[in-house]
């Protein structure tokens, strides 16, 4: 290094710390798009998944009802993109738990609230570990799901995934 900071007067310290950034931030893309998951997406499968969607008045169970009747698709919150149609619904009063002065739990309704199991069946993706919908939301147990169509706009959990 001469009296510049330059090494044998063609690069510096700060080239340097260039290309080991450049360099850096090539790996990390390569890493990213080239994962596994990406690799282990199969082919075209369909699949059906039970959504529980809780503590909902009467009007939306009549409009999943209805989107159920006529057939309507689901879609993505643009409409843009077929998620499939619903197959079933089971309705259930809906419950809350609740303390009482004694310490007691119980499981007390909740008036004019239903709890629904709606079946939606779809196409998508299967990877080794999960299914991938059309507008690329995986779908797995556990996880929190939007249903739109025409006549209802409602959200709950995923509560079962099978293949068909």
């Amino acid at each position: 290094m001469n009296k510049n900071g330059n090494i044998k007067g063609k690069f510096n310290i700060i080239d340097i710390l260039v290309i080991v950034l450049i360099i850096a931030v090539i790996a990390g893309i390569a890493l990213r798009y080239g994962s596994k998951i990406t690799a282990a997406v199969k082919s075209d499968e369909e699949f059906s998944y039970v959504v529980r969607v809780q503590s909902v008045r009467e009007y939306t169970i009549d409009a999943l009802k209805e989107t159920m009747k006529t057939a309507s698709k689901l879609s993505d919150k643009k409409g843009t993109v077929d998620l499939g149609k619903i197959v079933n619904i089971d309705v259930k009063p809906a419950t809350v738990i609740s303390e009482k002065a004694d310490g007691t739990i119980v499981e007390a309704p909740q008036d004019g609230r239903y709890t629904a199991y709606v079946t939606i069946e779809t196409r998508g993706k299967e990877s080794d570990n999960s299914y991938i919908t059309a507008d690329s939301n995986e779908l797995s147990v556990g996880r929190s799901t939007e249903i739109f169509s025409k006549y209802v706009h409602t959200s709950g959990l995923i509560m079962e995934v099978n293949k068909k």
